[in-house]
């Protein structure tokens, strides 16, 4: 069944080829409503088909950019030579105690390699017991002389327990130094035995960290780390999403004591945690950008037809954009996922400017067909350029090599003219079968008529202030910052992020280090190490210990002086409980007889006799609780002893297999590491460290020099986009309006909004990232569409004062907060390059809305006077 045709013929309103076109399909439309309406469901269910079923993301943000050149040879050369070392996960754990982080690291590290069928390779230099054995030879020689002090303390406690491994032992040592002369350390050694008595006595774990004693922090965080590869798949929308899963089940599993602290960083989790981010900040931006477009456009038009067409619209339009991208890109990035929520702001822009002028049209003649006529001829120029021009704004970036954006664009110039064509069919088809909106409805928006009124009475001084404004923001502008870090794209408050920026200043080795190749195991990087930019710099030979003869001869005398603990002359057979009391109650008789004259020790041992006497009332149960918590480790970090102080000379050869496989790659090469003095998430201290390093290593390479060298790519690809852009739109708006002097008045808003954008990035410092370089073009693709609005309507108009009383002004200051809403949403998103692109273009848009509604209108009203005046003459 057909609508039945209009009641009025379009033919009066027939101005131009565009126009005539337009009546054509409208009346077209409007005469087979149902028709039509039918079609745009099924073509709807089919576009929600195409883009549920085909739906893709590419998480591989080292497709994000197409990268050329030497320093991304260098790099798959680095990759090929050493394929461990790239994608890979590091688990940090962290904490005060030696014992704790080293046995928390080796147990995660077994946990993790009993998953062979999640993870490709996992290497831990804490559960390597090399290291652990020649802990001594890795230590500076003047840590290494406080260790010997340490040990030389402990060795009467350590020779009591070799030649006794029990309490008794002990007990008897406490004993002879309360009668006779304490020796050096037995204060220490008291107050860690009350400690661990006390506990015992109340039914708490006693164990003394002996382990702690020797290797002491000083209340210093010390970090160990696991490096990991694991497999992922970059089909699914999440490649590392079950890699994540599993670490954080072995994480929860271990349970990790609460002293500890166990992150997860490295590229597998920076990577999984902004596609995370970017995926949360669409729906997070989806939902407030329709609440805040249902608020605005309820409040500003009060006609539930609009607002129900216009909701209408968008929703066709996102699915058929979706299925759009599917069909055309194919996919998803971190970045074109953005135009999802970005559509919202860009289609109601079309949506608002027609059914307004709709509304005034049909509320002047009473006639919905010629209402929607009179809409379509009138508006309908203004909205095939802008759909023109925004997409040209959008579609800079398809020739370069940044094919995020290119992706973006392509995904948004499609949605633009989707966008157009239901602005013309769906909204057309919608007001012929549910009528217009009544005339009780009108559209009660606040315009800018009497400011702008004001201006033209004072448009000098108005006109100064704008030059002065516009001098000022010259000046700030030429600080602008373009920060080409991935860093700056991503959360820095997220796990990974922190992580890797404590790593960093704690000078430990991350992705974000350089590596260089060679074929001398002894290539000497002292210039290197000169650099300002570099803290260190790590060859194969660094891990081998320096100063190796002065370390053995102190090694030689701890060997003499603990020779009885080392090799002791006797060892007793365990005690019974029956001893262990005897030498307890023995202990406590020892303490009551004395009269102490160090007030200090004496007030220790009063302590440690309060705790024995506790121990005595429970019993055994006690005292074999006791034994246990103060001499396991203790046992354990002697025979750790025996091995470590047996050590001889280290060479390269000798480090175990799995870290030489990180040193030594597939061909030979040997592998150095830089690390940066600063924090290279600044772009600056990145530079300064890359091309400090590159001028002395020229293949030096690693996650660093990639985002250097594709820095030089968005630099060099935000050129091309900004000069395809203003020629394209330039040529565009020549020809449309056919008029030198409308084609520069609509590009001056768009020139000082972009200054004055520069400007705001400087002053409230918020340096140009990789995703927000997006936004320079888009302004003059976006910011041209309301230009167009006004400067269309004005030709129409008899003079500013007329066009002020239009629906344009009012279309343009709803489609701008609109549109403010929309990318405002976007700057709530927990990925950063998402935030800034909203929060960039939140502020581009208020700059257009002031210059085009305010600036704009005053200066058609000085060209109106040049405009007679050459009519005239």
């Amino acid at each position: 069944m057909t609508n039945p045709g209009p009641s009025h013929s379009f033919e009066t309103l027939n101005n131009g080829l565009i126009s005539r076109l337009l009546l054509s399909w409208v009346g077209t439309v409007t005469r087979h409503a149902w028709l039509t309406t039918a079609c745009l469901v099924l073509m709807t269910l089919a576009a929600s088909w195409v883009s549920i079923e085909r739906f893709k993301m590419n998480s591989d943000t080292s497709d994000l950019i197409k990268q050329t050149g030497s320093w991304r040879e260098d790099f798959e050369s680095y990759k090929d030579e050493f394929p461990l070392l790239v994608d890979t996960a590091v688990i940090v754990v962290s904490g005060t105690s030696f014992e704790i982080v080293e046995a928390t690291t080796r147990d995660l590290t077994r946990r993790i390699e009993a998953q062979t069928e999640n993870f490709q390779d996992i290497y831990a230099v804490a559960a390597d017991d090399f290291f652990r054995d020649h802990a001594l030879m890795y230590m500076d020689i003047d840590d290494l002389q406080e260790m010997a002090d340490r040990l030389a303390e402990a060795q009467p406690m350590l020779t009591a327990v070799a030649e006794d491994p029990s309490l008794r032992g002990v007990l008897e040592l406490l004993k002879d130094g309360i009668e006779n002369q304490p020796e050096a350390g037995f204060a220490k050694i008291v107050e860690l035995l009350t400690s661990s008595a006390e506990s015992a006595g109340v039914g708490r774990d006693p164990k003394i960290s002996w382990t702690d004693e020797f290797f002491d922090t000083d209340g210093d965080r010390i970090y160990q780390l696991v490096l990991l590869k694991a497999r992922k798949n970059f089909n699914e929308t999440l490649p590392n999403k079950q890699t994540m899963q599993n670490l954080r089940s072995i994480i929860s599993e271990a349970n990790v004591d609460q002293s500890v602290r166990v992150q997860i960083t490295g590229e597998i989790a920076l990577s999984h945690e902004e596609i995370e981010a970017a995926q949360a900040g669409v729906k997070i931006a989806g939902f407030v950008s329709m609440v805040l477009l249902t608020l605005i456009l309820g409040f500003g038009i009060r006609s539930w037809k609009i607002v129900v067409a216009t909701f209408l619209m968008l929703f066709a339009g996102i699915t058929w954009t979706s299925a759009f991208a599917m069909l055309s890109v194919g996919e998803y990035n971190t970045l074109s996922l953005v135009f999802l929520v970005m559509f919202f702001g860009l289609g109601v822009d079309f949506a608002i400017h027609y059914c307004l002028r709709y509304h005034e049209a049909v509320t002047e003649s009473n006639d919905n067909i010629m209402a929607l006529g009179h809409a379509s001829s009138s508006v309908g120029k203004a909205i095939v350029l802008c759909t023109v021009t925004t997409a040209i704004g959008f579609l800079g970036f398809v020739p370069t090599d940044y094919s995020a954006l290119a992706d973006l664009g392509i995904i948004s110039a499609g949605g633009m003219f989707i966008a157009a064509f239901l602005t013309f069919t769906l909204l057309p088809v919608f007001f012929t079968l549910a009528g217009a909106p009544g005339a009780s409805s009108p559209v009660l928006l606040l315009s800018a008529e009497k400011l702008v009124a004001v201006v033209l009475q004072h448009k000098l001084v108005f006109l100064s202030v704008v030059t002065i404004l516009t001098l000022l923001a010259v000046y700030t502008s030429r600080d602008v910052h373009f920060d080409f870090s991935v860093l700056a794209l991503r959360d820095s408050n997220s796990e990974s992020m922190l992580a890797l920026t404590e790593l960093q200043e704690e000078g430990l080795v991350t992705d974000y280090s350089l590596s260089i190749l060679s074929d001398d195991l002894h290539q000497s990087w002292s210039n290197l190490e000169a650099l300002e930019s570099v803290e260190k710099v790590s060859t194969p030979i660094s891990y081998v210990p320096e100063n190796q003869e002065d370390k053995l001869y102190v090694l030689e005398d701890l060997q003499l002086l603990l020779l009885s603990a080392l090799e002791p002359a006797r060892v007793q057979s365990a005690p019974t409980n029956a001893d262990l009391i005897a030498s307890t109650e023995a202990l406590h008789a020892a303490i009551v007889q004395q009269d102490w004259q160090d007030e200090e020790l004496g007030k220790r041992i009063l302590a440690l006799d309060a705790a024995l006497i506790r121990i005595l009332e429970i019993g055994p149960a006690a005292i074999q609780l006791w034994q246990t918590g103060a001499l396991e480790n203790l046992k354990k970090e002697l025979a750790w002893l025996r091995r470590a102080l047996s050590v001889s000379r280290i060479s390269f050869d000798d480090l175990p297999s799995g870290l030489k496989s990180r040193l030594i790659g597939v061909s030979g090469q040997y592998l150095t590491v830089v690390l940066p003095q600063e924090s290279i998430a600044d772009v600056d201290a990145l530079s300064r460290f890359v091309e400090g390093v590159r001028s002395i290593a020229p293949t030096a390479t690693g996650r660093p020099a990639i985002e250097w060298g594709v820095g030089q790519i968005v630099v060099q690809s935000f050129q091309t986009a900004m000069l395809i852009a203003l020629a394209g739109i330039s040529l565009i708006l020549l020809v449309s309006l056919r008029s030198v002097l409308d084609t520069i008045l609509v590009l001056i808003p768009l020139f000082l909004t972009g200054l004055f954008t520069l400007a705001s990035t400087v002053i409230f410092d918020m340096p140009i990232n990789m995703a927000s370089v997006l936004v320079l073009p888009l302004i003059f693709g976006l910011g041209v569409d309301n230009g167009i609005h006004v400067v269309e309507r004005y030709r129409g108009a008899r003079d500013v004062g007329d066009l002020m009383h239009t629906s344009t002004p009012r279309a343009v200051l709803l489609s701008s907060l609109t549109t403010v809403g929309t990318f405002a949403a976007l700057s709530l998103s927990p990925h950063q390059g998402t935030a800034s692109i909203g929060l960039l273009l939140t502020v581009a848009i208020l700059f257009l809305l002031v210059f085009t509604v305010i600036l704009l209108p005053v200066l058609l009203s000085i060209s109106a006077g040049r405009r007679t005046i050459v009519k005239a003459v």
